[in-house]
């Protein structure tokens, strides 16, 4: 629970119990909840957070670089707790996202003279297929 209230501290966020649950919840699983998923989980222990206040955490939580926001096109965007360098695997038919390491792609070199004014600050790759489940 410290490195959470570290984290938040760090990004000058108030430390409150529900970003606490939040953060915590989507710490202790790997399997890219949404934010409903998170809040169905979180509103057994406090029953009164809305489900807007977990929208409005996660998407802080993102913006501050605590926790991805992993984005597929025309879907619900998914959350991410693990912090270290990594991709995703998605299945176009069951939508599980799954992480995955590359140094290859961890050590990508952008090309600076293609992005004129834009300066890029991460990237994150993203294969689409099908898991051994749905092949």
């Amino acid at each position: 629970m410290q490195k959470i209230i570290d984290a938040c501290k760090a990004r000058g966020l108030s430390v409150t119990y529900q970003r606490i649950a939040i953060l915590k919840s989507l710490q202790e699983r790997n399997d890219h909840p949404t934010a409903e998923d998170i809040y169905q989980e979180i509103k057994k222990t406090y029953p009164t957070i809305s489900l807007a206040t977990v929208y409005k955490t996660l998407e802080t939580f993102a913006r501050h670089d605590i926790i991805h926001k992993v984005n597929r096109l025309h879907d619900m965007a998914r959350y991410d707790g693990n912090n270290a360098n990594h991709h995703h695997m998605v299945c176009v038919e069951c939508k599980k996202i799954y992480d995955f390491q590359s140094e290859n792609l961890n050590n990508l070199e952008l090309p600076s003279s293609n992005f004129g004014n834009f300066k890029v600050s991460s990237y994150q790759v993203q294969f689409e297929g099908l898991c051994e489940q749905c092949q």
